[in-house]
C-alpha cells in the first residue's frame, strides 16, 4: 500500500518536488522510473535468493530497505539524492513482492491461492486509489516531504507486523547443505539487460529514438539478451530453467499479463491527457478520474480470485484480458466521439479486467513450477510484466505523438487494442485443467 500510495503522490506532485529540489520535471522524472527500474532489475534474483537463502529472511530485509529509504526521500537534499533514494525503494519491493508472494502461495493448498492473491491485490491496489485522493491535500497542507513523514511509520507498522506474524515454511530458512549455488553470471547478464532494456525506452522517450545514446542503447538490448540466454542455457544450475518458457502454463500467462499491462498502463497515461485536450479538464480534475480504474480494479480482485477458483486460470484470464481489449476500444471511442462516459468506461473496464486476471495469472505461474522455485518463477514473471508496461506506455505516447488531436489518440487506442488482444492469445494457450505443482 504504501509503494503504490507514494508512487502515486510523487507522480502528481512532480513539480513542486522539482522546484523545492532546484532542478527540473525532465531530470526528476528518473523519481518515478528509478523504482521501477529497481523492481524490473532485482524481482527476479531476490526471489531467486529467496529461494536459497529463505523467503521470510528476503522479505524481511525487503521490508526494512524499503522502509529505511522511504524515510531517507524526505530529507533528500538534492535531486541525485531523491532519485537514489527512490532506487533503493525500488530495490526493497523487489525483495518484498517475489518472497512475499512465494510464501503466500505456499500458505494456502491450490484451490485456495487464487483468493488469497485477489485479496492482495485488493489491498496493493487499493493503495494508489488512497494516494490520488489524499496526496494533493497532503502535500499543498504540509509539503511533499510530509508524504514520507506520514507513509514511513506505516511501512515501519508492515515491518514489525510481518517479523511478528508471517512464519516460514518448514526449512525455508535454513539454507540446505545441498542447495544449488546461486547462479551469479545469470544474474549480472539479467539485470544488465533489463537495465539496458528500461534505459533505452527511458533516454528514447526523452530525446527520442534517433538519438544517438537511445540507439546505441537499443543496439545493445538484444546482445544483452542474447548473453543472459546464453548463459542459462550453459550452466548446470541457471536461475531461469529456460524449459520453462516452454510451459503453457508459465509461458501463456507472462505473456498475457506482459501485454495486458503494456495497454492498461497506456491508457492509464493518456486518459488522462484526454480529458484535458479533448474535454477541456483542468488536470486536477482529469487526476482524479483515474481513481475510477483503481476502484474498480482494486474491488474486482477478490471476484478474480473467486472466479479463478471456480472457473479455472484459463477462462478467468481469457475474461480480464478480454475486459482490457474492451477498455481500449472504449478510449478510441471516447477520443473520436463527444462523450466522456466512454473515458469513464474505458478506465472501469480496464482495471476489472486486470482485477479479474490477475489473480489467475500468478496462479497459472506458480501452479507451472516446482514450489521450491516459487521465489525465481514469480520473480520473473514480474520481471517480464515490468517490461511490458514499460514498453506498453512509451509505445502508446509515441503513437500519439505531437498532435495530441482525438484521430491521434483513437489511433494509439487501437494499437493499445492489438496489444491486449495479443494477452488474450496468450491467456488462451493456458492449460484448462489445474494439476498439482511439481514438487
Amino acid at each position: 500500500m504504501v509503494f503504490g500510495s507514494t508512487m502515486t503522490i510523487i507522480g502528481a506532485s512532480l513539480s513542486d518536488i522539482a522546484e523545492s529540489l532546484s532542478t527540473s520535471n525532465a531530470t526528476l522524472s528518473w523519481a518515478v522510473s528509478a523504482p521501477f527500474l529497481g523492481l524490473a532489475a532485482g524481482t527476479t534474483v531476490f526471489g531467486t535468493l529467496g529461494d536459497v537463502w529463505g523467503h521470510r529472511r528476503m522479505l524481511l530485509l525487503g521490508l526494512t530497505v524499503f522502509t529505511a529509504a522511504t524515510g531517507v526521500c524526505g530529507l533528500a537534499w538534492d535531486a541525485v539524492s531523491f532519485i537514489g533514494f527512490r532506487a533503493l525503494v525500488g530495490l526493497g519491493g523487489a525483495m518484498m513482492i517475489p518472497n512475499g508472494i512465494a510464501i503466500m502461495m505456499a500458505a494456502f493448498p491450490v484451490n485456495q491461492r487464487s483468493r488469497a492473491m485477489g485479496w492482495f491485490q485488493f489491498a496493493a491496489v487499493g493503495g494508489p486509489a488512497v494516494g490520488l485522493v489524499t496526496g494533493g491535500a497532503l502535500v499543498d497542507a504540509l509539503g511533499w516531504r510530509a508524504i514520507f513523514a506520514v507513509y514511513t511509520p506505516i511501512a515501519a507498522i508492515g515491518l514489525l507486523a510481518a517479523a511478528a506474524v508471517v512464519r516460514p515454511a518448514p526449512d525455508s530458512d535454513a539454507t540446505p547443505a545441498d542447495a544449488a549455488p546461486v547462479d551469479v553470471p545469470g544474474a549480472l547478464s539479467l539485470v544488465a539487460a533489463v537495465v539496458v532494456l528500461m534505459a533505452a525506452l527511458d533516454r528514447g522517450a526523452t530525446l527520442g529514438f534517433d538519438h544517438p545514446l537511445a540507439v546505441a542503447l537499443l543496439v545493445l538490448v538484444p546482445a544483452t539478451i542474447s548473453t543472459f540466454v546464453a548463459i542459462e542455457r550453459r550452466t548446470a544450475h541457471p536461475m531461469v530453467p529456460l524449459e520453462w518458457f516452454r510451459r503453457r502454463n508459465y509461458a501463456g500467462p507472462i505473456v498475457a499479463s506482459a501485454t495486458a499491462n503494456a495497454a492498461y498502463m497506456g491508457g492509464f497515461i493518456l486518459a488522462p491527457q484526454i480529458l484535458q485536450v479533448r474535454y477541456g479538464y483542468t488536470l486536477t480534475a482529469a487526476t482524479l478520474f483515474l481513481v475510477v480504474r483503481l476502484v474498480f480494479f482494486s474491488l474486482s480482485s477478490p471476484v478474480g480470485g473467486r472466479l479463478t477458483a471456480t472457473q479455472g486460470e484459463r477462462w478467468t484470464s481469457c475474461s480480464g484480458s478480454v475486459l482490457v481489449v474492451s477498455a481500449m476500444v472504449s478510449f478510441a471511442a471516447g477520443s473520436l466521439v463527444d462523450a466522456v462516459v466512454l473515458v469513464v468506461l474505458g478506465l472501469a473496464l480496464a482495471g476489472a479486467g486486470l482485477g479479474v486476471a490477475g489473480p489467475a495469472y500468478q496462479v497459472s505461474v506458480v501452479g507451472a513450477v516446482p514450489m521450491d522455485r516459487l521465489g525465481a518463477a514469480t520473480g520473473m514473471f514480474q520481471t517480464l510484466t515490468s517490461l511490458g508496461t514499460a514498453a506498453g506506455v512509451q509505445v502508446l505516447v509515441l503513437a500519439v505523438g505531437e498532435e495530441a488531436t482525438g484521430t491521434a489518440f483513437a489511433s494509439a487506442f487501437w494499437l493499445g487494442a492489438a496489444v491486449a488482444a495479443v494477452g488474450v492469445v496468450g491467456a488462451l494457450a493456458i492449460s484448462p485443467s489445474n494439476s498439482e505443482p511439481a514438487r
